[in-house]
């Protein structure tokens, strides 16, 4: 990982690369992980291509949670989870499409709604 702010090679991309900065452009955030925490009985229900929402959830501690028709399928860890965090609570919608799935390894890709 270089020390650049440029990202496209660390997976993740933003509006504000283009030099406008914060706001919305700063919430533009496209990035591709694995599900953190993934729950068995609703990975086995997903497949590649399943849109699902992304949320913020503090009903323990403040996490980022990804959801299947209203349960949580994992959580999501990111370079780039305070930005998203802090979007979230400012109304930005982000939703994460299935791109893998095997065993219990589900690869995403997280991308405003």
């Amino acid at each position: 990982m270089s020390g650049s702010s440029s990202s496209s090679s660390d997976g993740w991309r933003t509006a504000s690369e283009n030099g406008n900065g914060g706001g919305i452009e700063k919430c533009a955030i496209t990035e591709r992980t694995i599900l953190a925490s993934p729950v068995p009985a609703i990975v086995a229900t997903l497949k590649v291509g399943d849109i699902l929402a992304v949320e913020l959830d503090t009903s323990s501690r403040t996490r980022v949670v990804v959801k299947s028709h209203g349960q949580i399928a994992g959580a999501i860890t990111s370079a780039r989870l305070v930005d998203i965090i802090e979007c979230l609570r400012n109304s930005f919608s982000y939703e994460a499409e299935i791109l893998s799935i095997s065993g219990g390894k589900v690869e995403i890709e997280i991308r405003p709604q």
